[in-house]
């Protein structure tokens, strides 16, 4: 039996208390004071002589960071299928995300309103092409006659017509029905006559001069500038004559006309040349001096201004109008007849200028004899065997 409270003998195989090894730090990080971070290490490393850190010691650096977010849609939600059975599990479970809506694309919303640009290029559209104008038949007559046109001035007249922005070479070409080889052929001769023969030629004469027929312009109108409220008030005193007493006749619609058609072009177009003015208030002006159920339009306005000669859109309203109009004004204003107003009077007497025979007007002569215009508008029969 041992006896009591004496000390065991030491065993002679016993293995020797191991001595904890001092960790030794690398010092690449650039701190030497801190030790380098440890990953994925679930405990915290041991401190030389010590069994337990002290409490001063600074804890070290873990890093075990989480696993990155990829976001994504359920396989139920793209395929429409039933959504997975709801799960039991006792282990924490991951966060649910909400799947990431497609951004949805941006909404086009319609603006109503109009460019300036637009609106006046529809405006401008309206009067090169207007629908309320005289139809003339393809075999008219009086689209074959050249008159004073050339190769050279119908050339001229295209180039106006594009460069004044009514169309372009395209629409153009489209209008009249030709190739572009055929109006690039005609546009690029420099001759008088140099392309009479070809299909640009005919049909590119055929479009002007129905349009001068018609009354249209032969080009784009340019922009004018916007009135001021002065310029409002000095265009409405211009056009009132409203002060001067009414003509002789002027009741019934039977003015004596004392001017020929080519004077009456040339008023209009000094009047409607001034700034501010416009063609639709002058056209308001001209119907005040007018009885009821006449009127004058814009499109009789166009065929009067396209029409040539001293007889030339005589029995047109515009004609009747205007002469009323610039007769007033010359009395508002004080001013003398002019030496050809004296003329035409003398030449006409008091029945004044013929408003009622047009030019398709036809005359009977003898055999020799043919029909001549003065400058005064009268017709006369001139014997043409005294000219040989």
């Amino acid at each position: 039996m041992p006896v009591p409270d004496l000390p065991h003998p030491a065993l002679p195989f016993s293995a020797p208390t191991p001595t904890p090894a001092t960790p030794s730090y690398a010092t690449g990080y650039g701190n030497s004071i801190q030790p380098p971070p440890v990953y994925n290490n679930p405990l915290p490393p041991p401190v030389p002589g010590s069994k337990r850190p002290p409490a001063s010691a600074p804890p070290p650096v873990y890093y075990n960071p989480a696993p990155p977010f990829v976001p994504h849609t359920p396989i139920h939600l793209t395929s429409g299928g039933p959504p997975p059975p709801p799960t039991t599990s006792a282990a924490v479970s991951s966060p649910v995300h909400a799947p990431v809506q497609a951004p949805a694309p941006p909404t086009s919303t319609t603006n109503s309103r109009k460019r300036k640009s637009d609106v006046s290029l529809n405006d401008n559209k309206e009067d090169l092409f207007p629908s309320d104008v005289p139809e003339i038949d393809s075999e008219d007559e009086r689209l074959e006659s050249l008159g004073s046109d050339t190769c050279n001035s119908i050339r001229r007249k295209i180039r106006n017509w594009i460069g004044s922005g009514a169309q372009k070479v395209g629409e153009f070409q489209k209008t009249i029905g030709v190739s572009s080889r055929s109006y690039n052929s005609f546009m690029n001769r420099t001759g008088t006559w140099d392309g009479e023969q070809t299909d640009t030629f005919v049909k590119a004469h055929h479009f002007f001069k129905r349009r001068e027929l018609q009354g249209m312009p032969l080009e784009a109108n340019k922009p004018k500038k916007p009135k001021t409220a002065v310029d409002s008030k000095a265009i409405d005193k211009i056009l009132d004559v409203s002060n001067v007493d009414p003509l002789p006749g002027e009741a019934q619609g039977r003015v004596a006309v004392y001017d020929t058609c080519n004077e009456i072009h040339k008023k209009i177009r000094a009047f409607l040349a001034k700034d501010g003015m416009t063609q639709a208030a002058f056209i308001r002006a001209l119907n005040k001096n007018l009885p009821e159920g006449q009127r004058v339009s814009p499109a009789n306005l166009r065929y009067f201004m396209g029409c040539k000669d001293v007889r030339g859109g005589n029995t047109n309203v515009a004609f009747y109008a205007a002469y009323i109009f610039f007769e007033k004004r010359r009395i508002q204003e004080g001013k003398p007849k002019t030496k050809f107003r004296e003329e035409m009077e003398k030449a006409w007497g008091s029945k004044g200028f013929d408003t009622e025979h047009g030019g398709n007007q036809q005359y009977t002569c003898f055999a020799g004899e043919r029909p001549v215009i003065d400058k005064y508008g009268k017709i006369d029969f001139v014997d043409t065997r005294a000219f040989r």
